[in-house]
């Protein structure tokens, strides 16, 4: 069997590696791939790289952006929204900076093409610094439940498979806000919706080189306490990210109102506890949710601040 798979790649100041990782990606083994790439407003040499390296490979194309920097979580959401068909073919994200082992995608579609309907795989990985394979990032299996991800995503999108299923539910769907998209990315999103109306499977074997380099987007990055400090402080006054937990509740249940049971209760009570007083009470006693969105969280229900 001829497996397709539709990778989307967001670029952005990534001259350095890329020319790499898109040979990574045209290495891949059982699979076809079609590789869509959007630059998100680089200023390197980026455009030129891209340009030439679709002008040399027939299943590589460009979506030209204007030079428009959308962030990733928006430029990824776009690629998908844009190039989704109906069909057989499967669909992957790709950072520009990794180096897929060429078992990467095959790997994936074993694992989810016997699941009915919506269906997602992510995997562990390889942390890559300085040319040198540091070992698995995790040597643990992530929280794989909604209320897990309600808070936190650990799995990235980069190891990301998905079917064509849970591509057409997310693009069907009333599309994701973009202030989500900006505090919790594409990724976060995609699980979420997996989990909430799908399966999602976790590989604990890595598939895939994560380069870890001072000037990463999103993900592991190498940073000084200075830094972190910094970020620590964006997170807490930046306006975008206040109560994000809610706004991510609220946006699954506009886009996908048809996700019922324990799913959508939990999903209520994050998502109207601030104005609802059963749904605060509600949340205060979910058990479940708070042990899994860390030791602060009833100080934060308490305070209106998820």
């Amino acid at each position: 069997m001829e497996y397709k798979v539709t990778v989307l790649m967001s670029a952005y100041n990534g001259a350095r590696y890329i020319k790499e990782q898109i040979q990574s990606i045209l290495d891949q083994k059982d699979v076809t791939v079609s590789l869509v790439i959007r630059d998100d407003g680089s200023t390197d040499e980026t455009p030129l790289i891209l340009d030439q390296i679709s002008e040399q490979n027939a299943n590589v194309s460009l979506v030209k952006s204007g030079d428009k920097n959308m962030g990733p979580g928006e430029s990824f959401m776009s690629l998908l929204y844009g190039s989704f068909e109906e069909g057989d073919s499967y669909y992957a994200f790709a950072d520009q900076d990794d180096v897929w082992l060429d078992d990467k995608l095959i790997s994936g579609i074993s694992m989810i093409e016997d699941i009915d309907g919506p269906a997602l795989y992510s995997s562990n990985q390889f942390l890559y610094q300085d040319g040198v394979n540091k070992g698995p990032r995790f040597d643990f299996i992530p929280d794989m439940t909604v209320a897990g991800h309600i808070t936190r995503n650990l799995p990235s999108g980069c190891t990301y498979v998905f079917n064509n299923a849970l591509a057409k539910e997310v693009c069907g769907s009333v599309h994701a806000p973009k202030d989500v998209l900006t505090t919790r990315l594409h990724d976060s999103w995609l699980m979420l919706v997996a989990l909430c109306i799908g399966k999602a499977v976790y590989d604990p074997t890595p598939h895939i080189l994560y380069r870890i380099h001072d000037n990463n987007t999103v993900g592991v990055k190498k940073m000084g306490p200075v830094q972190d400090l910094r970020l620590k402080y964006k997170r807490l006054t930046d306006k975008r990210y206040s109560r994000y937990r809610s706004k991510t509740c609220k946006a699954l249940l506009d886009s996908f109102p048809g996700i019922s049971g324990r799913t959508r209760e939990l999903l209520c009570e994050v998502a109207y506890y601030r104005n609802d007083r059963d749904m605060r009470k509600a949340l205060r006693k979910d058990t479940e949710f708070i042990s899994k969105a860390g030791k602060h969280i009833p100080l934060k229900i308490l305070f209106g601040l998820i």
